[in-house]
């Protein structure tokens, strides 16, 4: 498989089929057809597009063959193609492109949101240093535009994981490169992500933060505590919530993906300590919690005697933990025993609309209580402390 093939894949990974665009064609007119760059990510409020450049050099090409490539088709070709793209974004009210998951959406509908633009390159060995130190691209047109090598990109993904830590590394880079400039280029992309780390934009980058990124890497052994890519994976394929669209879950597929590690290994434990007392056939209160990102959660054991009136309490319990935490979006989850003491049906409710007073929700929280009580902690994303300098 070519790298741009690989690179699609490894994206519709890590981003979800949802989010990712791999047709890169649209038509704004019946005898036009235009193309955009190669890849795109549109989750919620961010929009990624990515340039892909590879390079298979002819036999006994030199170090200079392999400079000309790199501005010729990384910083030159690449670069105008991510230009192309923002332009169409700004210029057209219709980009229609089916996602990954064979859902046509309006991406000029994303044209307002946070935008990264990215050229990832995969290089000849001759490649000379001076040109793979190289950390971004900037002009008055296009802004910032990242320059990252393939085998840095592939790292930053399996370092950060999750979607919202990938987008946020993005957004910290950018921070760094308008702040501190050509300085970037002089250490390593590990170096930059161990900065992103601990979170120190201010200071100048320093190969010294890679042991931030390698503090995390000991840390990270076991992903399966708090990584719940697979719930999102299987999320199309095993709901049975009724909609109305086929696009409906994708409400609730955000706030999922949305989630950094913390928050989902709070949703993690709340999932399965669910599905367990659903599968006990167990009467417990709902559990709850709200996550960084200002959604709540609201998970709903019930006992399979009260399957007929599911939909009634999972509305019901996903309106009364929003209104008695004051949120603007909830998401709730009934739980009921498929009678095989291994999974349980599932299904969802989100919310989304300004919190306000309302009498009926009061009156029906003071007269019977129904959540447990809630504690405020303050979670370090990372967990990481290393020496002060």
């Amino acid at each position: 498989m070519r790298f741009e093939g690989a690179l699609g894949k490894l994206n519709e990974s890590y981003f979800f089929r949802e989010f990712t665009f791999s047709t890169n064609t649209f038509r704004p007119d019946k005898r036009t057809e235009l193309e955009l760059a190669d890849a795109v990510v549109w989750l919620d409020d961010f929009l990624v597009v990515i340039q892909v450049k590879e390079r298979y050099a002819a036999f006994g090409a030199t170090s200079t063959d392999e400079e000309n490539w790199f501005q010729s088709e990384v910083l030159g070709k690449a670069v105008t193609q991510i230009g192309n793209t923002l332009r169409y974004l700004r210029t057209y009210d219709s980009i229609e492109l089916e996602n990954n998951q064979g859902h046509a959406l309006n991406l000029a509908d994303a044209k307002d949101k946070r935008t990264h633009k990215l050229v990832i390159y995969h290089p000849n060995e001759n490649l000379p240093d001076r040109c793979v130190s190289q950390k971004f691209h900037e002009n008055a047109t296009t802004g910032v535009i990242h320059i990252i090598h393939s085998a840095d990109y592939l790292g930053i993904l399996e370092t950060l994981i999750t979607p919202a830590e990938v987008e946020q590394y993005l957004s910290f880079r950018e921070v760094l490169i308008k702040r501190w400039g050509n300085v970037v280029s002089e250490v390593t992309e590990q170096a930059l992500v161990g900065q992103f780390l601990r979170n120190v934009p201010e200071q100048r980058p320093s190969p010294r933060f890679i042991e931030w990124l390698a503090a995390l890497q000991q840390r990270a052994v076991d992903t399966q505590k708090w990584d719940i890519s697979r719930i999102i994976h299987l999320f199309a394929e095993r709901r049975n919530t009724p909609e109305e669209s086929p696009t409906d879950y994708y409400g609730i597929l955000k706030e999922l993906a949305k989630l950094n590690r913390t928050d989902m290994d709070a949703f993690k434990t709340r999932f399965f300590h669910s599905m367990k007392m659903a599968n006990a056939d167990n009467v417990v209160l709902p559990n709850r919690f709200v996550a960084s990102t200002g959604c709540g959660f609201v998970f709903i054991p019930l006992q399979r005697a009260r399957m007929g009136d599911r939909h009634h309490a999972l509305a019901a319990f996903t309106q009364l933990n929003k209104y008695d935490l004051r949120l603007q979006r909830c998401v709730g989850l009934t739980f009921v025993s498929e009678g095989n003491e291994t999974w349980c049906d599932v299904q969802w409710h989100r919310l989304d609309y300004p919190w306000k007073e309302n009498p009926k929700f009061a009156a029906a929280l003071k007269k019977n209580y129904p959540f447990r009580p809630m504690k405020t902690t303050v979670v370090e994303r990372y967990g990481l402390s290393l020496p002060e300098e």
